[in-house]
This record gives structure tokens, sequence and C-alpha cells, in this order.
């Protein structure tokens, strides 16, 4: 391998506007870093180029850019430039750009360089492609079984929401039994209350026509045995009363 030659010097002024990112609106780095792009060329020639060169004149800028090479390629967002050998990050790569005189003068050793680059460039590639797939292929795992994990707890909440259902409906069923049950209670004991409101009403019905029937029956015939003071009744006059219910 040959020695490392010098770098132009509008080359690596050019590299470190771009490093600096200063003005990173105006011109920056391309997102893949394999070209730069200018965003607005009147900013670029009042606020940019005479703070790395000698000028300010964007015309001279794209002129020289051309005398190395560098090929233009316009899009909506603005002017982009690339060169093989200018790349964010790869400042070892800078001094094989040359001149377009000067690139015939260039020894084969020197033009593997690039090449050289460019395939450990495309080896990190290839992992970072391996790698990403490794990631895809893991992520798509992850997704079948949080797909199978949703699926089973969709399964049991459905047989949740069934078991509930049929409890509530157990539970409807068991309160309007019980509902029912204290009804007829209520009505039982209703007509308990009833029977024995009836019931003591004749007893004191009978009790006031026995009580009249002794007291007339005192009138004419006094008996000095009885007591015509006393209320009681017959015990054999009750008997007979409750036998009538009976």
């Amino acid at each position: 391998m040959s020695a490392r030659t010098p770098i132009p010097t509008f080359i690596l002024k050019t590299y470190q506007m771009l490093e600096e990112q200063k003005h990173a609106n105006i011109v920056s780095w391309t997102a893949q870093g394999t070209a730069f792009i200018v965003y607005n060329q009147q900013q670029m020639e009042k606020e940019v180029l005479q703070n790395f060169f000698k000028h300010s004149n964007y015309s001279s800028f794209v002129r020289q850019l051309n005398l190395y090479n560098f090929k233009k390629v316009r899009s909506n967002d603005g002017q982009i430039f690339k060169h093989k050998c200018f790349r964010k990050g790869m400042k070892s790569m800078l001094q094989f750009i040359k001149r377009r005189n000067q690139e015939d003068l260039v020894t084969p050793a020197i033009q593997e360089e690039p090449t050289i680059q460019i395939k450990e460039e495309q080896n990190l590639f290839k992992e970072c492609a391996i790698d990403i797939k490794e990631t895809n292929n893991k992520l798509k795992e992850d997704m079948k079984l949080l797909q199978e994990t949703s699926s089973y707890l969709i399964d049991q909440m459905q047989n949740l929401n069934h078991f509930v259902y049929n409890q509530s409906v157990d539970i409807e069923v068991k309160f309007k039994q019980v509902g029912q049950m204290l009804h007829a209670i209520n009505e039982e004991l209703r007509q308990e209350n009833k029977s024995e409101t009836q019931t003591n009403k004749f007893l004191g019905e009978y009790k006031q026509i026995k009580e009249e029937e002794f007291q007339e029956s005192k009138i004419g015939s006094p008996n000095p045995y009885v007591d015509y003071n006393s209320t009681a009744l017959n015990p054999l006059d009750y008997e007979c009363f409750i036998d009538s219910f009976l």
C-alpha cells in the first residue's frame, strides 16, 4: 500500500463544513451519508461559504465540485452532490478524490483503496442485513405468540361473561322464588290473624249471649247456691262452642 496522499484543500473544507452541522438546515449530509444536499442556495452564499472558502459564490462552489467529478442530482428538497469517495464519517477516503486532470496519474495501488473500503462497507452492510433479518424473524415469533395469547384471553373473557350471565339468571330466579315464598308466608299469617280475630269475636259474642241467658234465668227462680255475680261460664258451653268451629 502506498503512502497516504494529501487531501485537496477544497475537498477537506467541504467535508469540514458538513461535519460541523452548524448550518444543517441549509446544507447537510443525506440520510444515508453517501452524498450531501444544499437546501437553499441563497442562504448558502450569505451564511456558509464565506466561513470556509475565500469567496461566497455558489456557482464557483459548484464548478469546483464538478472539477472533482462530483455528480449533481436534483430533488424536491434541493441539489444533491455525490462522489464515491466522499462519505459521512469516512475522512480517510478523501485522499482518493482527485481533480480531473490528476486522475490519470493515480497509481493502481491507490485506485484499489476505495475498492477495499467499499468491500468492508459491503461486508458491514451484509452483517447488518443478517441482524435485521434475525430481528425481523424474532419479531414475527413474538407477534405470533402475542396473537395466540390474545386469542386465549378473548376465549377466557367470553367464558367468564357466559358464566356471569348464567349466575345472574340463577340469582334472579332464586330471588323470585324467595319473593313468592315470602308472599305465601305473609298471606298465611294474614289468614291466621283473620281467623284468630273472628274466633275472638265469636267467643265474645257467645260469652255475652250466655251472660244474658244466665241473667234471665235468675229472674223468678233465685238459687242460693248460685253466685249470680259471677260471670264465669260453664266449661261444657265452651267446649260446645269450640267444637262448632272444628
